[in-house]
């Protein structure tokens, strides 16, 4: 059943987090995507997350689970884990209930700006094109730097492929004290080379979404005068705007830092296989060569690939929310689910405070005492 793998999960990350291993957003996230599986019919799943069974399932795996931890993390987990355990249902429960309120507030929003209709719809269109002249530069010089990076990368790592092959070809009797050196050399330099280019493309996410929280108060500045007797409608269309807009960045920044890692990972290991083939034959040995000048472009190429196309892929999604809003605020839309940014934004608030709460009535209380 999905539920109680759901739910597992659910569990071992809680316990986790007691030891600062995991991060509520692994929590939330653990929830979201459990949400966004179930069945239109929230009915059925409140009656399998009230499932008696797996209920006690999983008071029998906190029982096991608190034998393996100290006391001070036996009473963490205690107030973690019941937490995390209802977010399932608080989540259906709340959906419906945000739904009925955002379709209310919606309806309420456009009577108010009907009036202005047309020039709220240019606005619209305005702010879009603004949106795309402040952000496309960074993602255009993103891709620029990644290119950069890339092949400054190739030519760096070029020459010690070469001074390895050469010292093997010129030098069979002193394998271990030409080539070890140059193994290692190859490895740190892959390592220097890789955290550069990840320390170099990651900032422009946050310059990103420096950009965004000026466009989207803009935005509010713009759009105010023609709300006038709905305000708090309109601001919360906005923080649900600004949320998935954040959430883009996000996304860009974890595939820029998953993606360097990865490369890293296919890289540094060329290196062990050298010296592992050190003592056996030489014919090993060239082999291991002749698979690092094989695909080490290969999988530097591999990441220019992977990378390459998140900027293009970020600017569309930035202006499809925005031009959601747009068909929203101009006519009736109730194929949209308005409500579920929201949601999920208020999964994350609820999970982000408990966590903050705990960790500031943990600061205050004295540690165990050493055995």
């Amino acid at each position: 059943m999905f539920l109680k793998a759901v739910l597992l999960s659910l569990a071992f990350v809680a316990i986790a987090s007691v030891q600062a291993e995991t991060q509520p957003d692994q929590i939330s996230q653990i929830v979201w995507d459990y949400f966004n599986k179930l069945s239109a019919n929230a009915k059925d799943a409140m009656e399998q997350l009230q499932n008696s069974e797996l209920n006690q399932q999983f008071n029998t795996l906190l029982q096991d689970k608190l034998g393996e931890v100290s006391t001070r993390t036996n009473d963490l987990t205690k107030k973690i884990l019941p937490f995390a355990m209802e977010l399932p249902t608080r989540l259906v429960q709340d959906s419906e209930r945000l739904k009925t309120q955002i379709q209310r507030e919606m309806e309420e929003l456009r009577v108010q700006i009907q009036p202005f209709a047309e020039q709220v719809n240019q606005k619209m269109t305005d702010n879009v094109q603004t949106l795309k002249k402040h952000v496309v530069p960074y993602t255009s010089e993103l891709q620029t730097h990644l290119s950069e990076n890339v092949e400054q990368l190739q030519q760096q790592l070029a020459p010690f492929v070469q001074q390895l092959d050469e010292a093997m070809k010129e030098n069979l009797k002193s394998l271990q004290t030409d080539i070890i050196p140059l193994a290692n050399q190859f490895k740190d330099k892959v390592n220097q080379q890789v955290d550069n280019i990840k320390g170099q493309l990651i900032p422009y996410a946050d310059r990103i979404q420096g950009k965004i929280d000026e466009h989207i108060e803009e935005l509010r500045k713009t759009l105010t005068p023609f709300a006038t007797g709905a305000q708090d409608q309109l601001n919360r269309q906005l923080e649900s705007l600004a949320f998935q807009m954040k959430k883009n960045v996000e996304q860009l920044r974890t595939k820029i830092s998953e993606n360097t890692e990865d490369l890293k990972q296919k890289l540094t290991p060329f290196a062990e296989d050298i010296q592992g083939k050190i003592p056996g034959n030489s014919e090993e040995l060239y082999q291991s060569l002749t698979k690092v000048r094989g695909q080490m472009n290969q999988h530097i190429e591999e990441f220019r690939r992977n990378i390459g196309p998140q900027g293009e892929a970020f600017n569309t999604a930035l202006v499809q929310h925005l031009e959601e809003l747009k068909k929203k605020l101009g006519s009736h839309s109730g194929e949209i689910e308005d409500h579920l940014g929201l949601l999920e934004k208020g999964l994350r608030d609820k999970v982000n405070s408990f966590f903050s709460s705990l960790q500031e009535s943990q600061e205050e209380m004295p540690a165990d005492p050493k055995p």
